[in-house]
């Protein structure tokens, strides 16, 4: 039985960058070995194994043939006479597809290294094309890796287009787009990820994505780093349709209300009058619940203020924070008064506490 340490952690380490995850591969093993030594089985699909101690996961060597659409679409032979250059044969790119043995010793059998030296994503052979969700994962390692001046290898993207046109992109779960999409949102750059999606033409039935405004989301992005503000802030892109984007990449029900919320403070921020009047403040503020929903709205002021370019909204942006925090804080005016009253007293004095606010900001 042979270790060997593969894919990313060999790839960052080379690069000189931070690895995040170690994935190991076992050969000449089955899955009898590995339980007998303390290993607990996790994969279903094929044989993944956590380790005992350091709870890094171990996968047998495995080969696979394509026996279906989709991701999913695979068989596999995890027998023990499987090699080490068969796994990394079936991997996606060359610089993901070297292994290191445990004394140190770098198998390059497909010329990562070189790759890794000119810069390029390259697929390993052209079983790349089997695979859809590939598509993704070579998006996301562009954004990932776009800093160090890594480019798609000619033939790669060809091979993307041809899987994009294919209609095997629209097999896949949306569940696992959102999982690429959201570890692409935190790269570098995240925004080459949308580039490279649009430039291979997997926009997966999206007629306007190549409309999103991908310099306002490199603007945002310089200066905010969470994954679901960075998703919320393609809620600039106006002529994008944001349910569509929303439901096509699969994105979870919590986003999807930021990244609306957001839209509609970019809309009212964008078509504000320079004489806005207290009534139109306080009508907005109760359609996105901003005094309730407090912590929402304060992550799509972030958004906003991040967007915020010289010249494009300059000046117009209303001090929401501290009208917000005094808003909260008004409580009815007389303990005698009841239902409609009530809510007619907290109408006035919050119309009057806007009023002060808007004439402060000039």
């Amino acid at each position: 039985m042979d270790i060997y340490l593969v894919g990313g952690a060999v790839r960052d380490t080379l690069l000189g960058i931070t690895v995040k995850e170690k994935d190991w591969v076992v050969v000449g093993a089955t899955k009898e070995d590995l339980t007998e030594l303390g290993y607990k089985q996790v994969g279903s699909d094929f044989p993944v194994f956590l380790h005992p101690e350091t709870k890094e996961e171990y996968a047998l060597a495995r080969t696979e043939r394509k026996s279906g659409m989709g991701h999913k679409g695979f068989s596999f032979d995890t027998q023990p006479n499987v090699t080490l250059e068969e796994d990394l044969k079936r991997r996606d790119l060359t610089i993901n597809a070297m292994a290191q043995s445990e004394d140190g010793s770098l198998i390059d059998p497909f010329n990562g290294q070189e790759d890794l030296k000119n810069k390029l994503l390259k697929q390993v052979s052209d079983a790349f094309q089997e695979d859809p969700l590939r598509v993704f994962r070579v998006a996301r390692f562009s954004a990932k890796l776009k800093h160090l001046g890594f480019s798609i290898d000619r033939k790669t993207m060809n091979t993307m287009n041809k899987l994009s046109l294919s209609g095997e992109l629209e097999t896949l779960p949306k569940e696992r787009i959102w999982q690429e999409t959201h570890k692409a949102l935190q790269e570098k750059n995240p925004a080459e990820y949308f580039r490279v999606l649009i430039d291979s033409k997997a926009t997966l039935g999206l007629k306007d994505m190549q409309k999103i405004d991908l310099d306002m989301f490199e603007l945002i992005t310089s200066k905010i780093s969470n994954p679901k503000l960075r998703w919320a802030s393609l809620a600039s892109s106006l002529e994008c349709d944001l349910n569509a984007l929303n439901d096509t990449f699969g994105v979870p029900k919590k986003i999807q209300e930021l990244s609306h919320i957001y839209k509609k403070l970019f809309e009212f921020t964008a078509k504000q009058a320079p004489d806005v009047e207290n009534h139109e403040v306080l009508a907005f503020i109760e359609d996105v619940d901003a005094l309730r929903r407090n912590k929402r709205f304060n992550k799509a002021l972030k958004i906003l203020g991040a967007g915020r370019a010289p010249d494009s909204l300059k000046d117009k942006a209303l001090p929401w924070q501290e009208m917000s925090k005094k808003l909260k804080e008004i409580k009815p005016s007389s303990s005698e008064l009841t239902g409609t009253e009530i809510i007619e007293d907290l109408r006035k004095q919050r119309l009057k506490v806007i009023e002060v606010e808007l004439h402060k900001h000039g």
